[in-house]
């Protein structure tokens, strides 16, 4: 695991808690020696994730668009800045760049980035490992209805073998570490149908 994606928000008026759980993130997979590929922001959880991971010695790639790097939400103390003209290919990059994926509490963008990982790899796009830090429960009410899918048949079961969900940053890089990239067969992803669907 040489690099990993983090998607997070860029809220600047969050509980303090929430900006510890992205320091701890960042400081962490910079004493793993793992590289920090992440949005680009200077404010919100990106910033300390980012920050931190810098502070520890760790390596940092931000990934962001030029109309936000306009509105001065870039941050200057990247190793690596890479100014894209659109939301979507920002994400492109995001998802290319990390060998992994981790999703720290975020809101809407967050939420669409922490999707097209998921649907990517129930597509067979890729066979990275997500892990999802659901710090303080933020994230109980999206498995939940995640779950809710699941039991209405319009999720595949098989989904839940391809995301990890943690409670700190530390638990998700071990997850991330420990994935096995061909223990999930994609033919458990394929359309259900009456009679085989489970």
């Amino acid at each position: 695991m040489r690099s990993v994606t983090v998607y997070c928000s860029s809220s600047g008026a969050l509980e303090p808690h929430f900006a510890n759980a992205a320091r701890d993130l960042g400081a962490t997979l910079a004493a793993r020696g793992i590289a920090l590929v992440y949005g680009g922001g200077a404010i919100g959880l990106m910033g300390e994730c980012a920050r931190a991971a810098k502070a520890g010695g760790g390596h940092v790639t931000g990934i962001i668009t030029q109309k936000l790097k306009d509105h001065e939400q870039a941050w200057d103390g990247c190793d690596e800045m890479l100014v894209v003209g659109t939301m979507q290919e920002r994400r492109r990059l995001l998802m290319d760049r990390g060998d992994g994926y981790i999703i720290l509490p975020g809101g809407l963008g967050t939420y669409e980035e922490f999707f097209e990982v998921l649907v990517a790899r129930q597509l067979g796009d890729h066979v990275k490992p997500i892990a999802i830090v659901n710090h303080d429960g933020y994230y109980s009410p999206l498995m939940a209805m995640i779950e809710h899918g699941i039991a209405h048949r319009f999720v595949r079961p098989a989904i839940r073998g391809v995301l990890s969900v943690v409670d700190t940053g530390h638990d998700a890089i071990d997850a991330l570490v420990a994935h096995e990239p061909g223990a999930h067969d994609p033919t458990q992803f394929l359309p259900m149908h009456a009679g085989r669907d489970r």
